[in-house]
């Protein structure tokens, strides 16, 4: 029987705003559109497994209140019991995405950012052939958690996306983790923020990963949007190219599609780049949707 990919993190309630531009200080805009979608990094990311047909849990904590109601629908939809049920309420995010699908995050963290001792507890790490946690997770105190489960199981590979909120993670708590040698997947400005470089060099990606490599002992996957991504894996670098696209809609939910197809493919059996290759065509696609994750491939 195949083990399972362990997924923690969230599952929220996306509201996505389209404008034509990111109001400036002052300055009243009409929006064209809002939309209410079921997002979250790990549950974007659990998307893809459950697309590839690939097991999995999602271990994401479901609250009250009227967005809380709402996720708890949509996972029953698509067949997910809530994993964890908390008394708190749920927050959201505002996703605000401009003509050119680039967009803009406002989280309202509740209880799908905020974790409990006793669940880790009660998961039997024997289940699961890799793990996957995300930065905002781990900027909350209950971060801890997340962490104290992956140091009581080290034979437990894991991916580690930090997120655009890479630097509010408390800094010895992600040391903490990166000591834990995970698989680190983040994009070129994570990468050059969290190594604290302001001036960009020649082949700027290259030089991110291998520091990173270097750091955390394994695996690094460093994507640049429309310059494609970059692996380091066991010394070897692996790049590839974007698919070039037209009219993007929006690109949120890229990122972690991406992973979410590697991780899966990966645990298809499929090398390295090969898998490499499948996420950047499932990343590619997710910008021409509107909302995070894709339906069918």
């Amino acid at each position: 029987m195949q083990k399972k990919a362990l997924i923690i993190g969230s599952a929220v309630a996306d509201i996505t705003i389209r404008v034509d531009h990111l109001p400036s200080l002052e300055e009243d805009v009409n929006p064209y559109s809002q939309t209410m979608r079921l997002g979250g990094c790990a549950y974007n990311v659990s998307n893809m497994f459950r697309l590839l047909q690939v097991p999995y849990l999602l271990c994401a904590p479901v609250g009250k209140g009227i967005y809380g109601d709402f996720v708890r629908k949509q996972l029953l939809q698509h067949q997910i019991m809530p994993a964890f049920e908390s008394g708190e309420d749920n927050g959201c995010c505002y996703c605000i995405v401009d003509r050119e699908g680039r967009r803009t995050f406002m989280s309202v963290h509740g209880a799908e950012y905020r974790f409990k001792k006793e669940w880790f507890d009660e998961l039997d790490a024997e289940e699961f052939q890799l793990g996957y946690c995300c930065g905002f997770e781990m900027e909350e105190e209950s971060g801890e958690y997340i962490l104290d489960f992956f140091r009581r199981h080290p034979d437990l590979p894991f991916c580690y996306a930090p997120g655009p909120r890479i630097m509010n993670v408390d800094r010895k708590r992600q040391e903490d983790l990166l000591d834990l040698h995970p698989l680190l997947h983040l994009n070129l400005r994570e990468a050059r923020s969290y190594l604290n470089r302001t001036e960009q060099e020649d082949d700027e990606i290259r030089i991110c990963a291998g520091k990173l490599a270097k750091r955390t002992g394994n695996t690094v996957i460093i994507t640049d949007g429309e310059n494609g991504c970059l692996c380091i894996e066991n010394q070897k670098v692996i790049r590839v190219p974007a698919l070039h696209l037209d009219n993007v809609v929006d690109s949120t939910g890229a990122g972690d599609s991406h992973i979410g197809t590697y991780l899966a493919c990966r645990m298809k059996g499929m090398d390295t780049e090969e898998a490499l290759k499948h996420a950047a065509r499932i990343s590619s696609e997710v910008c021409l949707v509107n909302g995070p994750v894709l339906e069918r491939i």
